[in-house]
């Protein structure tokens, strides 16, 4: 790998730290306030392409390789999350499922709209009872003549009180224990689809995540995405995409959160001294950085191996979730316990993104899971000689 930022990236990360700097930070109390983000501030991320910043350019997104996507989330994690709530859905699991099985004619009805913004897409997988155990789907798809009929509820769905277009996943109910699934993509507009309560979280302020209702939802079979049963391995594949988003996410976050602990301990004075010149303050310094460095390098192979090693992207991603999004927990709450009673006010940043980052931890794949992913991958591809192969038959996908 070569660790230099890539030429074709700079001006890009100038205008992103302009963006972030001048049009989205001053809107993040505001946010967490009213619950909403301003018309503005969406307009301006639109206008800079980040809806489609991994899409391919010939449908109409930024063409930003993994890794190239990765730095500007990180720039982006700088504000407030509910930006990268709503916009990366767009850029990772609400379009890589088009993007890698969409026909042709999808790609070109679709991917455009979702890369320039017009439409905001969400990725309707996870239900009540199919949580971390993804395939125990009870959404149900029938198909009937040239139609295919949904029902079912989904639950905690980004994006979706706003959403123009729904990936959603549903299983075809043949008895057995585990139906195959197959996965649709659906306009907000088609008769059907209702959505439900939103759902009241910690933090994200301004991002919306609802309950959504199928009701003989009547889909036409160009709705299907790839094969029939071919869903559950593109739900996987749209996870792999995000996980590593999230880690980028994780690792300009817990950025963001040095710097401002970094600049509070050179400031704040105690005892008559800054705090930085404590031996015990610059230890925890220290291992901010180092995890943060760890976890940026984590990030950055997973997203370089993503776009050359297709055969490794599982494992990769999973391991780069699971240090990233614990490690920037770590680093937030050393930052909070560093500012002190100031960490924990509401009308300080710290106490906010301390809420925001916990949840990394659990959405697209808990880090339990990605333990799960890891481990099932070094047991398939190196089972020790004295264990016999059927102990891990519990770790086939």
């Amino acid at each position: 790998m070569d660790f230099s930022t890539p030429k074709s990236f700079r001006p890009l990360k100038t205008k992103l730290r302009r963006l972030v700097e001048t049009e989205l930070k001053p809107h993040d109390a505001a946010i967490e306030e009213r619950g909403e983000i301003p018309a503005q501030a969406l307009n301006a991320i639109r206008a800079l392409g980040l809806f489609g910043s991994n899409t391919p350019q010939r449908y109409g997104g930024l063409g930003l390789d993994m890794l190239g996507n990765c730095l500007a989330i990180e720039e982006m994690a700088r504000a407030h999350i509910a930006y990268f709530y709503t916009y990366s859905m767009n850029v990772h699991i609400a379009s890589k499922g088009i993007e890698l099985h969409g026909s042709e004619a999808q790609r070109q009805r679709w991917l455009p709209a979702l890369a320039s913004g017009r439409m905001i897409g969400c990725y309707a997988l996870t239900e009540e009872g199919a949580g971390s155990d993804a395939a125990a789907l009870q959404t149900t798809v029938v198909r009937r003549g040239d139609l295919y009929v949904l029902n079912g509820t989904k639950r905690y769905i980004t994006n979706a009180p706003i959403a123009d277009l729904f990936t959603i996943f549903a299983a075809h109910p043949d008895g057995s224990a585990k139906p195959k699934i197959s996965a649709f993509v659906v306009e907000k507009d088609t008769p059907g689809p209702r959505i439900g309560k939103i759902i009241p979280m910690s933090g994200g302020r301004g991002a919306f995540h609802s309950e959504v209702f199928f009701e003989d939802l009547a889909v036409p079979l160009e709705s299907r995405l790839g094969k029939e049963g071919d869903g559950f391995a593109i739900a996987m594949q749209c996870l792999d995409a995000g996980r590593i988003n999230w880690a980028a996410y994780s690792v300009g976050a817990a950025q963001h959160l040095l710097d401002l602990a970094t600049a509070h301990v050179l400031d704040r004075r105690q005892f008559g001294k800054p705090l930085a010149t404590n031996q015990g303050i610059q230890w925890m310094l220290a291992d901010m950085a180092a995890e943060l460095h760890s976890a940026r390098l984590a990030c950055y192979e997973a997203a370089w191996r993503y776009d050359r090693e297709p055969q490794h992207r599982a494992s990769t991603a999973a391991m780069a979730k699971l240090i990233a999004s614990e490690m920037v927990c770590r680093v937030a709450d050393s930052t909070l316990q560093l500012f002190g009673g100031a960490g924990y006010r509401k009308d300080e940043p710290i106490e906010r993104i301390w809420r925001e980052v916990r949840a990394i931890r659990i959405l697209e794949g808990t880090s339990e899971i990605m333990r799960h992913i890891v481990a099932r991958d070094i047991l398939r591809n190196s089972p020790p000689a004295d264990i016999p192969i059927s102990t891990t038959r519990g770790f086939k996908s």
